[in-house]
């Protein structure tokens, strides 16, 4: 049996206006956000997906699936700057109507992004053996040579711009006498909307199984999903709404599902999707403030005991001056102004800047403009001053979602890695990431503490582990190595020929002075009979 699909929370529907489930970018989620407070996990009652189960389990986890994609398809056109101001009517002066989009949402998700994985996050050594420094190098190496950098950024993006990205590794798909991959496995990120995981519902929720698919026509309606289990890969044909039939069955045998979820936070939520009606408010008060100056450039014209015909109007605007007659009525001259009131700049631009930095304060991002600008204070004092304390605080928070996704990761690179007897020996506890964020800042202190740790005695690994002075400890530590070595080699051969010198000078001095013997005597003796000289 398929068992039931449950929700980590709620059961509400979610309408969405303009969101619809297939890949068609050709309309704007401009409607109503019912609700949008983070991705709904899928668990599932089936211990074990087989054959006989994988339609019934996959058909029961859909339905929450889509009403996911739906709030992910809102968020990425959001961030792309197609958002609620856009359809906004007005009921007076509808002719002036600025609908203005600041998107502040895509300067979040950009700093976010660069600033947690902007920097190369490389793996460094947390075992005793000798040879693991070794193997964390070599692992490395297979990591650059598949440009995980770059995977790592595009998972960053999906990461805090859904609140869950995914990460799908199996064996290379290369022939085996390659030599250009150094690497026996291959890394993807999944987008997002179409890729999910399916957990376990007990205490462990553990990862049953792990879902990608692709629309395999232009009206999208036929699609193809990919699943994995611990040991198998199944193909399946269906629709948008239900899978159909397997097609295909492989076994991989690597005893964990390839696919592995990476949260942004617990709530799996996008870094901006909790400030959306600040930002929605940021947009219509910034158009306001615009249909206000328009208002007054185009205010009304008011002739107040004046009568004047169209073709004197025109002139008017013509001539730009205009001869005012008395009031027919005899109470005095008329008057000619613009009917007009200008909004308090000073005061829209006090709330304007209030809404912005609440914006920035909630999701954690440093203040901006003039709250940024230097003075006498610490380096220390200006980052807590400026918001920076607080951004370190949230990135924290998402490295350590990121780390236990990366413990995964891990596992499955060294079971693939094992089947081809490559780093034999070692193990997840070996091996820790290290995110290089700011490695380029206070280095006089890092490098102080460096050279205080050095002169310690503390093994170069763990000074450079230590003091952040490298965002890679394991191969700045092999090259600090082997530069001393090398260094020590130049100095022992100084000594050496120093020594050299200091010996053929000494034996240059005595052969002026004739004291240096001849025929093999002993240098202190003289030719008689051996006294000294």
């Amino acid at each position: 049996m398929g068992g039931h699909v449950h929700t980590n929370d709620r059961d509400e529907t979610v309408e969405l206006q303009g969101v619809k489930n297939s890949t068609d970018d050709k309309y704007y989620p401009l409607g109503k956000r019912d609700d949008l407070h983070g991705r709904r996990q899928i668990f599932t009652d089936v211990a074990e997906i087989n054959v006989g189960n994988v339609l019934e389990v996959l058909n029961k986890a859909l339905p929450t699936h889509l009403r996911n994609r739906k709030e992910e398809v809102y968020l990425e056109k959001y961030s792309r700057g197609i958002q609620p101001i856009l359809n906004r009517v007005k009921e007076h002066n509808e002719y002036i109507c600025n609908k203005t989009v600041v998107n502040i949402a895509n300067q979040i998700l950009s700093f976010k992004t660069a600033d947690f994985a902007g920097e190369p996050i490389q793996y460094v050594s947390r075992g005793k053996s000798e040879d693991t420094p070794e193997k964390i190098e070599e692992l490395n190496s297979m990591m650059i040579s598949e440009g995980k950098q770059s995977k790592d950024m595009e998972l960053a993006y999906q990461m805090f711009l859904y609140g869950v990205g995914y990460r799908l590794t199996i064996q290379d798909q290369g022939e085996a006498e390659d030599l250009l991959d150094e690497a026996p496995f291959e890394i993807y990120t999944t987008d997002s909307r179409n890729s999910f995981v399916v957990k376990f519902n007990d205490v462990t929720k553990r990862t049953v199984m792990g879902v990608t698919y692709v629309y395999m026509d232009e009206s999208n309606d036929k699609v193809r999903y990919t699943v994995y289990t611990k040991d198998v890969m199944f193909t399946i044909d269906g629709t948008s709404q239900s899978a159909e039939q397997v097609v295909g069955i492989k076994v991989h045998n690597f005893g964990l599902v390839p696919m592995v979820e990476y949260p942004c936070n617990s709530a799996y939520m996008g870094c901006f999707e909790v400030v959306l009606d600040l930002l929605d408010s940021y947009n219509l008060c910034l158009s306001d403030r615009l249909d206000g100056v328009e208002q007054f450039i185009q205010a009304l014209m008011v002739f107040e005991g004046v009568d004047i015909s169209r073709e004197e109007f025109l002139e008017l605007k013509d001539l730009g001056a205009i001869k005012v007659p008395s009031a027919p009525d005899g109470s005095g001259r008329g008057r000619i102004y613009y009917l007009s009131e200008q909004l308090d700049q000073g005061q829209t631009q006090t709330l304007v800047d209030d809404i912005k930095q609440t914006i920035l304060e909630i999701v954690g991002m440093p203040s901006q403009g003039s709250a940024n600008t230097s003075d006498s204070s610490n380096n220390g004092a200006m980052i807590i001053k400026n918001g920076w304390w607080h951004a370190e605080a949230r990135a924290l928070e998402t490295e350590g979602h990121w780390k236990k996704s990366e413990t995964e990761f891990l596992k499955i690179v060294l079971k693939i890695c094992s089947q081809y007897n490559r780093l034999d020996g070692l193990k997840v506890s070996d091996v820790e990431p290290k995110l290089g964020r700011h490695s380029y800042q206070d280095l006089l202190v890092k490098s102080q503490t460096f050279t205080t740790l050095m002169d310690t005695g503390v093994p170069p690994i763990q000074a450079y582990k230590y003091s952040g002075l490298d965002s890679d400890p394991e191969a700045a530590s092999l090259q600090y190595l082997e530069y001393r070595k090398a260094e020590d080699a130049k100095e022992e051969q100084k000594i050496q020929e120093d020594l050299a010198r200091e010996r053929e000078r000494i034996a240059n001095e005595r052969k002026n002075a004739g004291t240096v013997p001849t025929g093999g005597q002993d240098a202190g003796e003289t030719d008689e009979g051996g006294s000294e000289a």
